[in-house]
Protein backbone atom coordinates (compact mmCIF):
# COMPACT_ATOMS: atom_id res chain seq x y z
CA UNK A 1 0.00 0.00 0.00
CA UNK A 2 2.89 2.42 0.64
CA UNK A 3 6.64 2.57 0.03
CA UNK A 4 9.45 5.12 0.10
CA UNK A 5 11.34 5.27 -3.19
CA UNK A 6 14.88 6.63 -3.52
CA UNK A 7 16.81 7.52 -6.65
CA UNK A 8 20.47 8.59 -6.62
CA UNK A 9 22.45 9.76 -9.59
CA UNK A 10 26.04 10.96 -10.04
CA UNK A 11 26.21 14.60 -11.18
CA UNK A 12 28.13 15.09 -14.47
CA UNK A 13 28.61 11.34 -14.84
CA UNK A 14 29.35 11.31 -18.58
CA UNK A 15 32.27 13.81 -18.40
CA UNK A 16 33.63 11.97 -15.36
CA UNK A 17 33.56 8.68 -17.30
CA UNK A 18 35.49 10.30 -20.13
CA UNK A 19 38.17 11.53 -17.71
CA UNK A 20 39.39 8.08 -16.60
CA UNK A 21 40.14 4.59 -17.78
CA UNK A 22 37.37 2.01 -17.93
CA UNK A 23 39.08 0.03 -15.17
CA UNK A 24 39.28 3.09 -12.88
CA UNK A 25 35.66 4.13 -13.52
CA UNK A 26 34.33 0.61 -12.89
CA UNK A 27 36.45 0.03 -9.77
CA UNK A 28 35.42 3.42 -8.33
CA UNK A 29 31.72 2.78 -9.05
CA UNK A 30 32.01 -0.73 -7.62
CA UNK A 31 33.52 0.61 -4.39
CA UNK A 32 30.90 3.37 -4.16
CA UNK A 33 28.05 0.89 -4.69
CA UNK A 34 29.61 -1.43 -2.11
CA UNK A 35 29.49 1.43 0.42
CA UNK A 36 25.88 2.15 -0.57
CA UNK A 37 24.93 -1.55 -0.25
CA UNK A 38 26.62 -1.82 3.17
CA UNK A 39 24.72 1.23 4.40
CA UNK A 40 21.44 -0.03 2.95
CA UNK A 41 21.87 -3.40 4.70
CA UNK A 42 21.84 -1.61 8.08
CA UNK A 43 18.26 -0.45 7.51
CA UNK A 44 15.75 -3.28 7.84
CA UNK A 45 12.94 -1.78 5.76
CA UNK A 46 15.12 -1.00 2.71
CA UNK A 47 15.65 -3.06 -0.43
CA UNK A 48 17.97 -2.30 -3.34
CA UNK A 49 15.91 -2.40 -6.51
CA UNK A 50 18.57 -1.92 -9.19
CA UNK A 51 21.45 0.07 -10.59
CA UNK A 52 21.43 1.37 -14.12
CA UNK A 53 24.80 2.92 -14.86
CA UNK A 54 25.21 5.69 -12.31
CA UNK A 55 21.58 5.52 -11.11
CA UNK A 56 20.95 3.64 -7.85
CA UNK A 57 17.36 2.82 -6.91
CA UNK A 58 16.11 1.56 -3.54
CA UNK A 59 12.77 1.28 -1.78
CA UNK A 60 11.67 1.17 1.82
CA UNK A 61 8.71 -0.80 3.07
CA UNK A 62 8.02 -3.07 0.11
CA UNK A 63 8.69 -6.29 2.04
CA UNK A 64 7.56 -5.13 5.49
CA UNK A 65 4.82 -7.20 7.09
CA UNK A 66 3.37 -4.07 8.70
CA UNK A 67 2.93 -0.95 6.61
CA UNK A 68 4.73 1.77 8.59
CA UNK A 69 5.27 4.73 6.24
CA UNK A 70 6.89 6.93 8.90
CA UNK A 71 9.48 4.20 9.59
CA UNK A 72 10.42 3.48 5.98
CA UNK A 73 10.39 7.20 5.07
CA UNK A 74 12.84 7.99 7.90
CA UNK A 75 15.10 5.03 7.06
CA UNK A 76 15.13 6.00 3.39
CA UNK A 77 16.12 9.60 4.24
CA UNK A 78 18.82 8.31 6.61
CA UNK A 79 20.13 6.10 3.82
CA UNK A 80 20.23 9.09 1.45
CA UNK A 81 22.23 11.09 4.00
CA UNK A 82 24.65 8.21 4.57
CA UNK A 83 25.08 7.86 0.80
CA UNK A 84 26.20 11.48 0.59
CA UNK A 85 28.74 10.75 3.34
CA UNK A 86 29.91 7.70 1.37
CA UNK A 87 30.49 9.90 -1.69
CA UNK A 88 32.59 12.22 0.49
CA UNK A 89 34.51 9.15 1.69
CA UNK A 90 35.20 8.03 -1.90
CA UNK A 91 36.30 11.57 -2.79
CA UNK A 92 38.80 11.56 0.05
CA UNK A 93 40.07 8.04 -0.64
CA UNK A 94 40.43 8.55 -4.40
CA UNK A 95 41.07 12.30 -4.59
CA UNK A 96 37.83 12.78 -6.54
CA UNK A 97 35.14 15.46 -6.65
CA UNK A 98 32.09 13.30 -7.23
CA UNK A 99 28.64 14.56 -6.26
CA UNK A 100 25.25 12.85 -6.20
CA UNK A 101 21.65 14.00 -6.30
CA UNK A 102 19.24 12.13 -4.02
CA UNK A 103 15.46 12.19 -4.47
CA UNK A 104 12.85 10.50 -2.28
CA UNK A 105 9.07 10.14 -2.40
CA UNK A 106 6.66 8.10 -0.29
CA UNK A 107 3.33 6.90 -1.58
CA UNK A 108 1.29 4.07 -2.91
CA UNK A 109 -0.05 1.80 -3.98
CA UNK A 110 2.78 -0.01 -5.74
CA UNK A 111 2.99 -3.30 -7.56
CA UNK A 112 6.13 -5.42 -7.28
CA UNK A 113 7.27 -8.58 -8.98
CA UNK A 114 9.69 -10.35 -11.28
CA UNK A 115 9.39 -9.60 -14.99
CA UNK A 116 10.91 -11.56 -17.86
CA UNK A 117 12.06 -15.12 -18.32
CA UNK A 118 15.51 -15.08 -19.95
CA UNK A 119 17.00 -12.37 -17.73
CA UNK A 120 14.34 -11.78 -15.10
CA UNK A 121 14.45 -8.57 -13.07
CA UNK A 122 12.65 -7.48 -9.95
CA UNK A 123 10.58 -4.38 -10.66
CA UNK A 124 8.35 -2.01 -8.75
CA UNK A 125 5.68 -0.04 -10.56
CA UNK A 126 3.42 2.84 -9.59
CA UNK A 127 2.98 6.62 -9.56
CA UNK A 128 5.17 7.24 -6.46
CA UNK A 129 8.20 6.08 -8.46
CA UNK A 130 7.83 8.85 -11.04
CA UNK A 131 7.72 11.52 -8.36
CA UNK A 132 10.81 10.08 -6.63
CA UNK A 133 12.63 10.19 -9.96
CA UNK A 134 11.59 13.82 -10.41
CA UNK A 135 12.88 14.61 -6.89
CA UNK A 136 16.27 13.25 -7.94
CA UNK A 137 16.25 14.89 -11.37
CA UNK A 138 15.42 18.31 -9.90
CA UNK A 139 17.54 17.83 -6.79
CA UNK A 140 20.46 19.79 -5.42
CA UNK A 141 23.88 18.08 -5.52
CA UNK A 142 24.92 16.54 -2.18
CA UNK A 143 21.53 17.14 -0.56
CA UNK A 144 18.51 14.91 -0.04
CA UNK A 145 15.48 16.29 -1.90
CA UNK A 146 12.11 15.08 -0.61
CA UNK A 147 8.48 15.38 -1.58
CA UNK A 148 5.73 16.77 0.63
CA UNK A 149 4.58 13.25 1.53
CA UNK A 150 8.02 12.38 2.95
CA UNK A 151 8.15 15.70 4.80
CA UNK A 152 4.79 15.00 6.46
CA UNK A 153 6.02 11.59 7.66
CA UNK A 154 9.39 12.64 9.11
CA UNK A 155 8.70 16.21 10.30
CA UNK A 156 9.22 16.75 14.02
CA UNK A 157 11.93 14.13 14.44
CA UNK A 158 15.67 14.64 14.70
CA UNK A 159 16.11 15.27 10.97
CA UNK A 160 16.38 18.97 10.09
CA UNK A 161 14.31 19.96 7.08
CA UNK A 162 14.07 23.22 5.15
CA UNK A 163 11.47 24.12 2.58
CA UNK A 164 12.91 24.45 -0.90
CA UNK A 165 9.78 26.06 -2.26
CA UNK A 166 7.76 25.35 -5.34
CA UNK A 167 9.35 23.60 -8.31
CA UNK A 168 8.00 22.41 -11.63
CA UNK A 169 8.05 18.65 -12.21
CA UNK A 170 6.36 16.54 -14.90
CA UNK A 171 3.31 16.14 -12.67
CA UNK A 172 2.97 19.95 -12.18
CA UNK A 173 4.09 22.45 -9.57
CA UNK A 174 4.87 21.02 -6.14
CA UNK A 175 6.43 22.25 -2.90
CA UNK A 176 9.52 20.25 -1.98
CA UNK A 177 12.03 20.14 0.85
CA UNK A 178 15.73 19.62 1.44
CA UNK A 179 17.28 17.80 4.36
CA UNK A 180 19.51 20.31 6.11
Amino acid sequence: PSASILFMDIVEFTPWCASGTAQYIMSTLNLLYKYFDDSLAQRKTLTKIKCIGDCYMAAGGIFSELNQPAVHARETVEFGLSSIENVRRINQEKNEKLQIRVGINTGGPLVAGVLGTEKPTFEILGPPINIAQQMEHNGVPMQVHISRSVYELIYGGSIKIKERGQIEIKQGKVITYLID
